[in-house]
């Protein structure tokens, strides 16, 4: 309960000090704006991975859960429904919708994820941008299997799914893709190990590559790590659209600016 009432705040907080598109001054920002927040147009690919969605929302497969949260082992924690991960665990259809709109936008030729789950937010940033490489970290073997279905009934072929610890496979993924257009950081919500997935991943970045952060509202802690990503050095820009935040190293983008960033239809009284 205390961590809803945090969330709560936080939007309430984020939403007091969030501008529209119109209030933006970096054409930079104002294009992405466009891009992922005011864009209206339906692709078939929302549908298809919606279907899938559906499907698992009806399933009472059971998969075991193995959870690397708390040590370097890795511990099964039991057994949950397809359909329990699904609906709790897995991206929202809007943040679902955001990442193909980023991705889309973006046009990176390589993608990582850290924290595949089932594969919805995979599949939706996988349909984006066909043509590119698209690398899923996952360290439940039951979830990643689950993500592997749903990728081949969706013929998304660009994906590789990497089951196990992030300390063993995230190694791997970055020499094997050697700096990713986008990151997509889901797979821990605790601090510390979001800043070292963070650090590690910029270690093999381009210029070009977009950090993709979900929850950064989860807790206190993951504020606070958010706030570390904001002041580090080689981050030029952010953007916090609650849903996702997002990290940019292009130097080009000289002056350090952070953003917060609703749709219009949020804030209709502030279009001018």
């Amino acid at each position: 309960m205390k961590a809803f009432w945090f969330r709560i705040r936080q939007w309430l907080h984020f939403y007091s000090r969030a501008v529209t598109k119109y209030q933006l001054h970096s054409p930079f920002v104002f294009d992405l704006a466009n891009a992922v927040l005011e864009d209206d147009r339906w692709y078939y690919a929302f549908r298809d991975v919606e279907a899938v969605r559906n499907q698992m929302l009806t399933s009472d497969a059971q998969l075991e859960v193995v959870d690397y949260g708390a040590g370097h082992s890795g511990s099964r924690t039991g057994k949950v429904t397809v359909r329990k991960v699904a609906r709790d665990a897995a991206s929202s259809r809007r943040q679902g919708q955001m990442l193909f709109r980023l991705a889309d936008w973006a046009r990176p030729r390589k993608v990582l994820e850290l924290g595949g789950s089932l594969g919805i937010g995979t599949m939706y940033l996988a349909a984006a941008v066909r043509s590119a490489r698209v690398v899923s970290l996952e360290g439940c073997p039951d979830y990643a299997k689950v993500a592997r279905i749903n990728l081949d009934l969706l013929d998304l072929k660009n994906v590789s799914v990497l089951i196990g610890e992030f300390d063993h496979t995230l190694p791997k993924a970055l020499e094997t893709l050697q700096k990713p257009g986008l990151v997509f950081i889901d797979g821990n919500h605790r601090p510390e190990p979001t800043l070292q997935y963070f650090e590690a991943c910029l270690a093999s970045a381009g210029p070009d590559t977009v950090f993709v952060f979900d929850d950064i509202y989860w807790s206190p802690g993951m504020l606070q790590a958010w706030k570390k990503i904001q002041e580090h050095p080689r981050v030029t820009l952010t953007v916090d659209m609650f849903d996702l935040s997002l990290a940019f190293i292009n130097p080009d983008l000289r002056e350090k600016q952070h953003f917060s960033v609703v749709p219009v239809s949020w804030k209709p009284w502030k279009v001018w």
